[in-house]
């Protein structure tokens, strides 16, 4: 398909002049020059709507694998009277037409099928081609998973028969939808950027430039309930503040009155899960601050929050755990080497071993190369302040936090993970992310 030269009045006319065409295979195995497709699902999109569906099982004239049939659930007797996969070819190449291609993972779907192609000594596909597997990761780069079953979960997609290619397809289809809406709202302009969404797309972040003025970051903060972190960046991408802010639509008017004399190039507001992930942001980044900006930041902060200092606060927690940004994903932050970096992002249940590696090694650290006593590393200008609102922080939402000793690591049962079990479970979407989004 030829790159579309035309200059569109608006993104939304833009994504509703676009084909598509969503592709999903079922195979006997990961291979393309060895293994057989048993399965075709296509789905085509035209102006933004699902409007056809094509599905094909296939005689792959070879055993499928116990491991697929229990997959799939598609057995022999269900493709042994399927037609082969040349005589349907000509029928998917046809349904595909000119199309853009989308699959969840394009580098198995396209290769297998242009593997067919080749075979058949027939031309292979040279459509242009969008992977929403890769597209997810550039717009929600803190995800741990993306695969297809976890994406409908947090976007509220139906998807019922998870490895059967057309519900996969329809699917994908549906993730790809949300993603355009997306981009409209965003205000797309150029084809290139659905292939390549990134430093603009990003769903927990906007970016406002300085000639969009201050009264579009009012607007934005107005609409965020959840925490977030506010950066003023000046000439070359200075740094001149990071606040992390606890309730930003409560916060404006404050903000106005502190914002109004900074001579800033753009600001970036990043959405966090709980207010400590914003604190821990600051901690890393605030040495970048020049000094005269570094006070500023923390007169706002103490007027801000009126918190008297929190000195016990080390020796009451080894780790936190807290629920993270994304559904399905946690923090944990260790407070026996305590710093900007001693801090794991984890999905639950599919991450406990990772998990436990990582406890495990925090501890076998503290014990040995620290001798048993903690490290912490805050920045000093920020210390009180930081120290202060972390201890607020797990005092007003206790049940947001849980706290984890040594013993529990050493447990060999693992009883901690039935506690962040409990959590994960009384703790389901708690902040709505993506499918609320910046």
């Amino acid at each position: 398909m030829q790159e579309k030269e035309k200059t569109y009045e608006s993104s939304k006319e833009l994504l509703s002049s676009l084909n598509f065409v969503v592709i999903d295979l079922e195979t006997t195995g990961g291979n393309p020059e060895t293994e057989k497709i048993i399965e075709i699902g296509m789905v085509r999109i035209e102006d933004r709507k699902i409007t056809e569906e094509r599905s094909f099982l296939v005689n792959p004239q070879k055993e499928i694998p116990d491991f697929v049939q229990k997959l799939t659930g598609i057995r022999k007797a269900d493709v042994e009277h399927s037609p082969k996969i040349e005589e349907v070819i000509d029928e998917i190449v046809e349904f595909i037409g000119d199309s853009i291609l989308v699959a969840h993972n394009t580098s198995f779907d396209i290769p297998f099928l242009n593997g067919v192609l080749k075979k058949l000594q027939r031309p292979t596909m040279d459509n242009k081609v969008i992977c929403t597997n890769i597209m997810t990761k550039y717009m929600i780069p803190d995800i741990m998973s993306s695969n297809l079953q976890y994406m409908s979960q947090i976007f509220g997609i139906h998807h019922s028969h998870a490895h059967r290619a057309i519900e996969d397809a329809r699917a994908t289809g549906l993730l790809l939808l949300k993603y355009l809406d997306i981009f409209e709202s965003k205000n797309i302009r150029k084809i290139n950027q659905l292939y390549y969404p990134r430093n603009k797309f990003e769903l927990d972040r906007a970016i406002i430039d300085a000639h969009e003025g201050l009264d579009k970051v009012y607007e934005t903060l107005a609409l965020i309930s959840n925490p977030c972190v506010l950066t003023v960046k000046g000439d070359n991408g200075v740094i001149l503040t990071i606040l992390p802010i606890k309730s930003p639509k409560d916060e404006v008017e404050d903000l106005k009155a502190y914002l109004g004399d900074f001579r800033w190039s753009q600001i970036h507001i990043r959405l966090c899960g709980p207010f400590i992930e914003g604190l821990f942001f600051m901690n890393a980044n605030f040495v970048k601050i020049p000094e005269t900006y570094r006070k500023k930041s923390i007169e706002y902060l103490k007027k801000k929050h009126k918190l008297p200092p929190a000195p016990r606060l080390m020796d009451e927690h080894d780790f936190v755990v807290t629920p993270h940004l994304i559904s399905g994903q946690f923090i944990v932050y260790s407070f026996l080497n305590f710093s900007p970096y001693s801090q794991l992002i984890f999905k639950f249940p599919s991450h406990k071993k990772k998990l436990h590696q990582f406890l495990l090694g925090q501890v076998t650290r503290f014990e040995t190369q620290q001798k048993g006593k903690k490290k912490v590393f805050i920045q000093n200008d920020i210390r009180d302040i930081f120290l202060s609102l972390f201890h607020d922080s797990l005092a007003k939402e206790p049940q947001v936090y849980l706290t984890l000793r040594i013993a529990d690591i050493k447990d060999e049962k693992k009883a901690y993970l039935d506690k962040i079990e409990k959590l994960s479970e009384t703790e389901v979407d708690r902040y709505n992310f993506p499918t609320k989004h910046l």
